[in-house]
This record gives C-alpha cells, sequence and structure tokens, in this order.
C-alpha cells in the first residue's frame, strides 16, 4: 500500500512514521524498515511488491520485493539526532537483501551502495551480488560503508543502493531495510 497522495505516482516515497517503521535497540543499533526508504518504481506493482515477512526475519514483518528493473534505486536517511553518542563514532550501514531462487541479472553489472552526512561528499563501493544470489533463501547482511559521527554533527545519515549505469534487468531480490550499527573500536 502506498501513500494515499501519491496513488498515481510510480514511486515509494519513505513513510517516516518512525515510530512505525524506525527501531532502536539498547546496543544503538538502528534499523529502518525499507518502508522508511524511497524506492525508484517502488509504487508500481509491474517492479516492486510490498511482501509480508514473518516475525523471525524482521522486527517490522514487512520486505520490498524487487519483480523486475533496470533501474535500481533506493535512498534513506536517518536524523543524526536519532545516533546516541557522546563520542565520535563510526557507524556501518548494512543491507538486508535475501534472493528468490529465481532471481535474474545480478551477475552482469555490481550495486552501488553510498553513505555519507548532509553536506559531505559520500562514500561509494560497488558489489558484484551474485555470489550472494547463489545463495539464495538466506538473508545476507551487506556493508554499504562505515561513517564517522561526531556529537556536534547535525544533519542527516544519508545511504542508498543503486545501479542506474546500464539497462542490465534484474529481479527476483527481497530488500528487508538496513541496520545502522555503531562500530566498537
Amino acid at each position: 500500500m502506498s501513500h494515499p497522495e501519491h496513488a498515481d505516482h510510480p514511486h515509494w516515497t519513505a513513510d517516516v512514521d518512525h515510530e512505525k517503521w524506525v527501531e532502536i535497540s539498547s546496543d544503538g543499533t538502528v534499523h529502518i524498515s525499507s518502508k522508511a526508504m524511497n524506492i525508484i518504481w517502488g509504487n508500481d506493482s509491474r517492479f516492486w511488491h510490498w511482501v509480508d515477512l514473518p516475525e523471525t526475519e524482521s522486527c517490522f514483518k514487512v520486505g520490498a520485493e524487487l519483480v523486475q528493473v533496470s533501474w535500481i534505486e533506493v535512498a534513506g536517511a536517518l536524523d543524526l539526532a536519532k545516533l546516541r553518542r557522546s563520542q565520535p563514532t563510526w557507524y556501518e550501514i548494512i543491507f538486508l537483501i535475501k534472493f528468490k531462487a529465481d532471481s535474474f541479472g545480478w551477475d552482469q553489472v555490481p550495486i552501488t551502495f553510498e553513505v555519507g552526512t548532509s553536506g559531505t561528499a559520500k562514500q561509494k563501493k560497488s558489489i558484484l551480488l551474485e555470489k550472494y544470489r547463489e545463495k539464495f533463501n538466506k538473508w545476507h547482511e551487506l556493508s554499504g560503508g562505515c561513517v564517522e559521527v561526531k556529537p556536534d554533527m547535525a544533519g542527516y545519515l544519508e545511504f542508498g543502493m543503486l545501479e542506474v549505469e546500464t539497462r542490465w534487468w534484474k529481479g527476483g531480490m527481497l530488500f528487508e531495510g538496513v541496520k545502522i550499527r555503531p562500530l566498537i573500536k
């Protein structure tokens, strides 16, 4: 289901109801549902579906299923005020992904993961996902990168996953959301 105000819009706009779609655990890990992220073509059932997930697999019990796209772009942001920190802290952004047995298109083009804070250049890393696709029906925690957040910083932690350079079709992936995990140094 999409937002009523975007019923005719093909792109999913993040549901920013943080009480419902963002969970912070006692160890400081922030879990953000796919529902709280912007997904290009995510409001068009030819390309993405919202699916129920078992409670044992997802604290939000919902995920985005990629049917097929040639242009994948998923982006999210978290207000830095939500991160508990009294000293500079490094955070790792983890994308939670599972492939279906009939997934396709992940062997030719790497997916780019981006991480950064408001007003800074984003770190980028590209990963070919074929080795994860071969282990289908298993949740994979893919590191999108790390970023240092200082106590006096304001703005947002911004992150994304994309492949917009080719017209290579990809499909058969479930996207549960992201974890933002503090790193112990």
